[in-house]
């Protein structure tokens, strides 16, 4: 095995064209799935809705009968000293499949169950995140997304044929881990292979395209209203019919294939990137061949080794010759394997994992919590989600002009105080929404507020893989996730707790939104830095910053 453990994948990248055609459609390819977890994550909303129901009546009921003793989960007798329970089931204000809480009659005595899906969706993400994602830096980023992206499409299949609400529980439940291996795994990927200087890219095309994945949601939804939850669900399902043609087309990451020492499939995209972008072949091969694979002589030239190796068109013999005449050393590489308890050996590791997950928990409580709370709101429920979608596209264009200027973790601070001040401005003005002017104030710091979680997310997505190594990277982003779910499967009581204390959501949001701000300093920024291959580059990473305090 040849020993590429020092090679400079930035370095690599950067000769293969820094923004060329192969990065830039690769990495296009990896931000199709974001339609998937958008499409399931918040279909909920729609196949969900709500459906006003009163308790059925008896089929022989007198024509002279009043409909004032069919309430909403009782029936009153007519001489109004029984109470019993809807017993001939329930008559809806729709047809009851427009929903699943009408078909499976999740009213009144079953209400709670109506959440409950939402809440195995998140649950199933935690579960997901926190091992597919360790799958992804074991076998490869390439083989864990698509096998996930199948499962996406099997799921949501299943969970629109689903019988009863139990089957789509399940369905759901699996969807939500299959999930996190499809899009866990491709905002890795699409990081990996961009060099430092244009991970900025990442987070602004990545941002925009979740912001047309959500808002693509309510049209959809809206012109499939007239049909069944099961249409509506099935033609969201349809995103992941990508998954079908995505293995022929999506390539394995580079800087994976490095760090795990897979020489020659590392020289074979090497030669693909080259080919689509239009650059000489040599440029990148010398980076891997002159650097790593030196000759066993030291005193004889490096152009002997590059004269057999560089692209001749007949690469693989070459190769081949070069090993039995002895001018290439071949050698045994240990390849340098963590797992997550190496962080926690470092004190200081071990404190900037649970800052990471303390900032995804937030984001993920205070976006959810926001965004369901305010799709329910009055008016129409297509033009809210649309419009709670749009307010996400400003702060893509803020990370852009901040994330390489004043680095990931200003741009951090930035967003989370802005959430911070919008939520908390918002909870107090609620306090005095007794006219109009408060109420419309009181919104605006709202949309502020999710304006600052939005963009805090996309942040967090590029800055939590740049601070760990290759080889636990994507295990670190997993636990990450799974901290999000949690914050996630909280975010639906926002609603219940508001019933009973208006302020409270907004003020918890706020304050979380606060802690992340000042807790962010403690964190090393990666802003211009190489993505780390082993634990000693992450320490490199805390030793720069100590040395600039």
């Amino acid at each position: 095995m040849k020993d590429m453990r020092n090679v400079d994948v930035d370095e690599i990248l950067v000769a293969l064209g820094s923004r060329g055609k192969y990065q830039m459609w690769m990495y296009f390819l990896s931000t199709l799935t974001y339609f998937s977890e958008a499409f399931h994550g918040l279909s909920i909303v729609f196949i969900g809705q709500q459906n006003p129901q009163k308790c059925a009546a008896p089929p022989d009921l007198p024509v002279n009968q009043t409909d004032d003793v069919f309430g909403k989960c009782s029936i009153l007798s007519q001489n109004e000293t029984n109470v019993t329970s809807c017993i001939y089931g329930y008559q809806y204000d729709h047809p009851p499949d427009m929903s699943i809480v009408s078909e499976f009659d999740l009213v009144c005595d079953q209400a709670a169950l109506s959440d409950l899906s939402q809440t195995l969706l998140n649950l199933g993400m935690a579960v997901g995140s926190s091992t597919l994602t360790l799958a992804s830096d074991k076998y490869g980023r390439k083989p864990v997304c698509v096998l996930s992206h199948l499962g996406c499409l099997a799921t949501g299949i299943g969970a629109a044929f689903a019988p009863n609400y139990a089957v789509f529980m399940v369905m759901r439940f699996v969807n939500g881990i299959v999930q996190q291996g499809t899009v866990l795994t491709a905002v890795t990927y699409a990081i990996e292979i961009f060099p430092k200087e244009k991970r900025r890219y990442c987070g602004f095309y990545g941002l925009l395209m979740w912001s047309v994945c959500v808002m693509s949601i309510a049209p959809i939804a809206y012109l499939t209203r007239m049909y069944s939850w099961r249409i509506v669900y099935l033609a969201l399902t349809s995103a992941s019919l990508y998954s079908l043609i995505q293995y022929w087309i999506t390539d394995e990451s580079i800087r994976w294939l490095v760090a795990n020492n897979r020489f020659e499939e590392t020289v074979r995209l090497v030669k693909k990137a080259a080919r689509m972008n239009g650059v000489n072949v040599n440029e990148p091969l010398k980076l891997i061949y002159q650097k790593e694979l030196l000759p066993i002589d030291s005193e004889k030239p490096t152009d002997k080794l590059l004269a057999v190796t560089l692209d001749t068109g007949e690469d693989e013999k070459n190769q081949k010759k070069a090993l039995e005449a002895g001018v290439v050393e071949t050698q045994v590489v240990h390849v340098e394997k963590y797992t997550l308890l190496d962080i926690f050996k470092s004190r200081r590791l071990a404190i900037t994992l649970f800052i990471i997950w303390f900032m995804w928990f937030t984001n993920s409580l205070t976006y959810y919590g926001i965004f369901l709370t305010s799709s329910s709101l009055a008016g129409n429920i297509y033009l809210n989600f649309f419009l709670n979608a749009l307010v996400e596209v400003p702060s893509a264009f803020i990370y852009w002009f901040t994330i390489d200027s004043i680095g990931r973790k200003k741009t951090a601070m930035l967003f989370h105080g802005i959430a911070a001040f919008g939520l908390i401005g918002a909870t107090i003005l609620r306090m005095y929404d007794d006219n109009d002017a408060a109420s419309i104030s009181a919104t605006v710091f709202s949309l502020i507020g999710k304006l600052g979680i939005s963009g805090s997310f996309n942040v967090i997505f590029i800055y939590t893989p740049e601070v760990f190594p290759t080889n636990i990277r994507n295990i670190s982003f997993g636990t990450a996730s799974t901290a999000a779910r949690i914050g996630g499967m909280l975010a639906p009581f926002s609603s219940l707790l508001a019933a009973n204390l208006p302020w409270a959501p907004g003020a918890i949001f706020g304050a979380c939104c606060l802690i992340v701000t000042i807790t962010i300093l403690y964190l090393p920024e990666t802003m211009g830095k190489e993505l780390p291959q082993t634990m000693e580059d992450l320490n490199k990473l805390y030793d720069k910053k100590q040395g600039h305090a």
